[in-house]
């Protein structure tokens, strides 16, 4: 199934969320939402990524009914736009409420495609028994990598993080479970594996899985998993840390140094998550 994916490079990040770190809610305004859905559609090599929920740790979670709600706005929204043939990804940790997105959407947006973006890195038996309504369908699933121990603390992914780990090692032994977890639903061609830059790992960590990223793409090749990798940098907390300054011409030409970095050793189908498509036409 993977051959769907070829034509895509990127994710692109709608956060419907009052509280979001990397554009403070602006994709609430009308005006900036128009524009930023239409330049994502115009390209064809992109997936839809929306996000209802903030999951930088200094933020309290949502309720199902919130998630619902702010959903239903982007819902509403989506009205004016085409969606045949073109994936959307719900950024969501909540089962019930994937599951609920997915069936309103569909009723105005038939022909779409779905991923579910599921940054708990939780691999539970309610999970287990929702996947199996995709199966052998036009649909993926996004495991990332971390070390929370339930779904429900998501939020709290920074309270998980082990300082001694190989975090090389560590994710790639992570991505080989998931791996072989799917493989026991008879879905692992439709797995998508995220290295969860920013979540549940140190400052040094994440510029490890950065500068040394070759490294995790010969491990999983050993293993013999060529899954699809999405690398989410854009906007990352460590990156304003690495700089030291929130000036966003800065923080955008560092996070594409990062993109080059990884894309040059790249031997893997590689997705990047970005707020603004332009920056993987500068590479």
């Amino acid at each position: 199934m993977f051959s769907n994916l070829a034509k895509y490079k990127s994710l692109g990040v709608i956060n419907r969320t009052p509280n979001s770190f990397s554009d403070q809610g602006l994709s609430l305004n009308p005006e900036h939402f128009n524009l930023q859905m239409q330049s994502f559609l115009n390209d064809p090599s992109v997936i839809i990524d929306v996000g209802f929920e903030s999951s930088a740790p200094m933020n309290q979670a949502v309720s199902l009914e919130v998630e619902r709600e702010r959903f239903e706005s982007f819902l509403e929204a989506s009205k004016n736009f085409n969606f045949e043939d073109r994936y959307i990804s719900f950024d969501t940790y909540k089962i019930k409420n994937f599951k609920y997105m997915v069936h309103e959407f569909k009723k105005i947006h038939p022909k779409a495609h779905f991923i579910f973006n599921d940054v708990s890195g939780d691999l539970g038996e309610e999970l287990k028994e929702a996947l199996f309504e995709f199966k052998h369908t036009s649909f993926y699933y996004i495991y990332t990598f971390s070390h929370i121990p339930e779904r429900a603390q998501t939020l709290d992914h920074m309270k998980f993080i082990n300082e001694n780990e190989d975090v090389i090692e560590t994710t790639a032994g992570f991505f080989k479970s998931a791996f072989e977890w799917f493989k026991v639903l008879g879905m692992e061609h439709q797995l998508i594996l995220d290295p969860g830059f920013g979540f549940s790992k140190t400052y040094d960590q994440n510029w490890k899985l950065i500068n040394n990223f070759f490294e995790l793409e010969e491990s999983l090749l050993e293993m013999k998993l060529n899954n699809p990798i999405l690398i989410g940098l854009s906007k990352k907390s460590f990156l304003k840390k690495a700089l030291g300054t929130d000036n966003p011409e800065d923080l955008e030409k560092l996070h594409l140094e990062c993109i080059r970095k990884i894309s040059n050793s790249r031997v893997m189908n590689l997705l990047f998550r970005v707020h603004d498509v332009n920056i993987l036409r500068k590479y």
